[in-house]
């Protein structure tokens, strides 16, 4: 058979079964989704086939014939290559020698060939349509062209097959359209693409064909044009999921609520100035915003790690102005970070410290329970449904969306007065988004006040019973009810007519 198979293809990891017994087909030029909740395979099979991780059983077929790949070299040799959600780059060294980086072209007596690198570079480049010089050092790119970048590095290996795994998680809507522009041109030429997303949109923007993993199974493999959105989910999580929407009876209700949270005028230059909002008990506000809005650097001020330059801020009407995240978190403040690789989760403590950090620094705790820890440990993992060996594995052997839901759960542990979410659900499968979103309305009815901060828009629409709109650091309009749609927010955050 053409192109890529995956016969009974298994793999553990101890006692946990990643893969048990895959099977399905990939067509040689096609664009192929690899989907699935986190957890249920996929990683693992890529890496399989990009030569990094060796199957426990099963086979792996190019163009009929079984692949060997016990190193990513192997894999790269055959014409695999793999794109990564995080770039894996040299910032310090220029393109051309991130596209050669371990397999430079020598001459006689060990001499590079710089100008023969450099040739094959800029055709690559071309090839492209990216117009950078060979020369400039990567750390001076933008994210888009380092995802591209890492496309060139594969194709300067002649790449038949490329693995694509989430690229656009730190793109902007401008930066993936140009990404997918490009993969439609390549996969013309012939390329074979295998695209591993939790974006639905973009699968079915790009795909042919759609296989579904589940819990380290083959689901279903089937063409683009038989599925919707909703059947994808279906395979993908075994169940409909069904959103709810506050009733017009409850959004009065919260309009007479006095406000927990009140900022005026909050100055920080140059991220921000004037912002003024509200944030009542049990209320879900949006904060939406491109790139460079003010959103983020807001969150970070109203949580004490900057300090403003002007404005006044109230909680529970008395002035409050945090001098550091340890007096935040003790006023009642909860902030999830964007960032949970960076900025959320210690990954040199388990589970189980993870969800006990902040709730001992909320509690004022000089030493932690250790038996007491354990028990709320083991109820939180219970409650938010985290998939995690116990609460001594570390947090890096977790999926994606079980990260955030160990990070969520310690938030919400200290039962916060303010719940401030920041891309709560970047990263994640439409499973664990799903559960978030439930997470955050059930905080709501229980009075807590949610500032939820998302580039998602369909998200925010979702969520939100009002919506903030920044842009270039000021609050361009509010809009809640029947007035908050798509076309009303981009107008906002735009200032173009839609």
């Amino acid at each position: 058979m053409s192109g890529l198979e995956f016969r009974d293809v298994a793999k553990s990891f101890g006692a946990v079964k990643a893969l048990r017994g895959v099977s399905f087909d990939v067509q040689a030029g096609e664009a192929h989704a690899l989907v699935g909740e986190n957890g249920a395979g996929k990683s693992t099979l890529m890496k399989i086939l990009a030569g990094i991780t060796r199957p426990d059983a099963g086979a792996v077929l190019w163009d009929g014939v079984t692949l060997d790949l016990p190193t990513p070299r192997h894999a790269l040799d055959r014409g695999i290559g793999m794109v990564y959600q995080e770039t894996v780059l040299f910032p310090n060294l220029t393109v051309t020698g991130n596209i050669f980086a371990g397999r430079e072209h020598v001459g006689a007596l060990g001499r590079l060939r710089k100008p023969e690198m450099r040739a094959r570079t800029q055709s690559l480049l071309a090839e492209l349509g990216l117009s950078l010089s060979p020369d400039v050092e990567v750390e001076s790119l933008n994210a888009a062209e380092r995802q591209l970048l890492q496309i060139a590095r594969a194709l300067a290996f002649e790449c038949r097959l490329l693995i694509l795994d989430e690229p656009t998680t730190c793109l902007t809507d401008a930066e993936s359209a140009e990404l997918f522009t490009i993969l439609d041109r390549l996969k013309a030429g012939g390329l074979t693409l295998v695209y591993v997303s939790h974006k639905l949109h973009e699968v079915f923007r790009l795909c042919d064909r759609i296989t579904v993993l589940r819990d380290g199974q083959h689901v279903t493999t089937r063409p683009k044009a038989e599925l919707t959105p909703r059947d994808v989910v279906r395979s993908m999580v075994g169940r409909d999921l069904e959103t709810r929407t506050r009733s017009a009876q409850a959004l009065a209700a919260l309009e007479s609520e006095t406000p927990l949270l009140a900022v005026d005028g909050l100055t920080r230059r140059p991220f921000f100035e004037d912002v003024s909002l509200t944030v009542r008990p049990g209320e879900i506000v949006g904060l939406f915003g491109l790139v460079g809005s003010g959103r983020s650097e807001l969150a970070e001020t109203l949580f004490g790690l900057h300090a403003a330059d002007a404005g006044r801020v109230t909680l529970g009407g008395v002035p409050f102005q945090a001098a550091s995240a340890l007096e935040a978190v003790r006023a009642g403040l909860a902030l999830v970070p964007e960032d949970r690789q960076r900025q959320g989760l210690f990954f040199n403590l388990d589970v189980g410290q993870n969800l006990a950090m902040t709730r001992e620094l909320a509690a004022r705790r000089s030493r932690i329970d250790g038996r007491g820890e354990a028990a709320s440990g083991q109820s939180l993992v219970a409650d938010f449904r985290i998939k995690a060996a116990g609460l001594e594995a570390p947090p890096d052997s977790l999926s994606g969306g079980n990260q955030q839901k160990v990070l969520i759960a310690r938030w919400l542990s200290t039962a916060p007065k303010l719940l401030i979410l920041d891309e709560p659900t970047k990263g994640v499968d439409v499973g664990a988004k799903y559960e978030i979103h439930e997470r955050v309305r059930q905080e709501a009815a229980q009075k807590r006040a949610c500032l939820l901060i998302s580039s998602d828009l369909p998200e925010v629409l979702a969520l939100a019973d009002r919506i903030v709109v920044m842009r270039e650091g000021r609050v361009r309009g509010v809009l809640g009810g029947d007035e908050a749609n798509e076309e009303s927010v981009m107008r906002l955050a735009t200032a173009v007519a839609h």
